[in-house]
């Protein structure tokens, strides 16, 4: 007799002949997982933003004297901070680095300065040859990825939103019967999510919102089953629709808005 070995996934059996409901099981973990992990990297840069927020608050009020370099406060260390909020939180690596390198660039040149180093921004354009050495790994690693992992994203575009306004607006709408959530960053500028023609996929489906000095809104029909759960500070985001009707055939279906208002508002319309 012949004996197939049974693996085990969150203490659940997985095998050739897995069931549906153990499937479902699976898959739900999964996304719980994925989401606490992503909210333990948001915990931690919101930790950051707030430490950082009351020792300059309370050097301000002269409450502790911290005689910090002027270079300390500037447009270009704004541009750090964005860029690990990106690569860290948003999962935007290319972005995130790129506005790294760019504020750290002027920081260097600014310390310099202050500290009487050799050098000077200048320098830095003898080595624009290494553009060439990041599109080639930019194509080598993305062609590693395999056809796949591309034709499953080009599927699911429509299911899923991704949208970034960065001193711009960002503007998307969406047509899909199968709607799974996504993520809306809005950073000194604004997003528009229309979900009007849109229903949601079975089950919950999480909407990850961040807007730093920006808006957001948000357009569902008034019968969809929507939960704001949105921690703001110094800022709002409300549900505003001024009818909503409840239908039966959305049962087991609910958009769950998360995420984090600084310095902003959103809405739902």
């Amino acid at each position: 007799m012949s004996s197939q070995k049974q693996q085990t996934t969150f203490g659940l059996e997985v095998g050739p002949s897995i069931s549906p409901k153990s499937k479902l099981k699976i898959e739900q973990r999964l996304k719980l997982t994925v989401m606490e992990n992503k909210m333990n990297r948001r915990i931690f840069v919101g930790a950051a933003f707030l430490i950082i927020g009351l020792l300059l608050t309370f050097d301000n009020l002269d409450i502790f004297n911290f005689d910090l370099p002027d270079y300390v406060f500037r447009w270009y260390t704004f541009l750090i901070i964005l860029g690990v909020f990106l690569a860290t939180v948003r999962e935007k690596v290319g972005a995130g680095i790129t506005l790294i390198i760019i504020g750290s660039i002027f920081l260097v040149d600014r310390m310099s300065d202050y500290y009487y180093w050799d050098f000077y921004i200048e320098d830095i354009f003898r080595l624009w040859p290494l553009a060439f050495v990041g599109i080639g790994l930019s194509l080598i690693l993305k062609r590693n990825r395999g056809n796949d992992y591309e034709k499953k994203n080009i599927e699911n575009d429509n299911d899923h939103v991704d949208e970034m306004g960065i001193f711009s607006g960002a503007e998307r709408k969406v047509y899909s019967k199968e709607f799974k959530g996504g993520k809306l960053t809005s950073i000194f500028g604004g997003t528009d999510l229309n979900l009007v023609n849109a229903d949601l996929a079975w089950g919950t489906n999480v909407l990850d919102v961040f807007i730093l000095f920006g808006g957001c809104d948000i357009r569902v029909p008034s019968d969809m089953n929507v939960k704001v759960k949105v921690t703001a500070i110094f800022g709002a985001f409300s549900d505003e629709r001024k009818v909503i009707n409840e239908n039966d055939a959305n049962d087991g279906k609910e958009l769950v808005i998360k995420g984090l208002v600084l310095f902003g508002g959103g809405e739902v319309k």
